[in-house]
């Protein structure tokens, strides 16, 4: 024996609710996963560039160094001129002739050309001013000379 359920019609309240629940929810699941998705792109995004802006301060940091060592050494003669100065051929008197004070401008660290874009000297050492090439940040540096070489970045 065979028991047939009676085939009834759905009414029009009950039709078809089951599709748009399951859209719905779908859609729910969708924006969920894009705004998190987006979330961990942007912080992504934001450790790259804080990534970036701390190798650039490294190489900042170690021309400075660079520089700082070069006017302990063979460039001590430039010590008391400002940049604007320190042109072969004009150079005082007591830079050996061979001097070339251009190498000391232009500086690679890290992969990043940084230069060197002011000098100023003072009674107690200097203030140099360098920029990565292509970049528009700058960094300040103090050099104390008396009693050591002293070299701190400016704020």
């Amino acid at each position: 024996m065979t028991y047939r359920f009676p085939r009834t019609c759905p009414t029009a309240g009950e039709a078809g609710f089951v599709l748009p629940l399951a859209l719905a929810g779908s859609l729910v699941l969708l924006l969920g996963s894009l705004s998190a998705l987006g979330t961990t792109l942007h912080g992504r995004q934001l450790l790259a560039s804080e990534r970036k802006e701390r190798i650039e301060a490294d190489a900042m940091a170690s021309a400075a160094q660079q520089v700082t060592a070069d006017l302990q050494g063979q460039y001590n003669c430039l010590l008391p001129l400002p940049l604007d100065q320190w042109r072969p051929g004009l150079l005082p008197s007591n830079c050996p002739a061979s001097l070339d004070p251009r190498s000391l401008k232009t500086s690679d660290q890290f992969r990043t050309q940084v230069r060197l874009v002011d000098w100023q000297p003072s009674l107690s050492g200097g203030e140099l001013r360098l920029q990565p090439v292509g970049g528009s940040r700058q960094r300040r540096y103090a050099i104390t000379v008396a009693p050591v070489w002293r070299l701190r970045e400016l704020v």
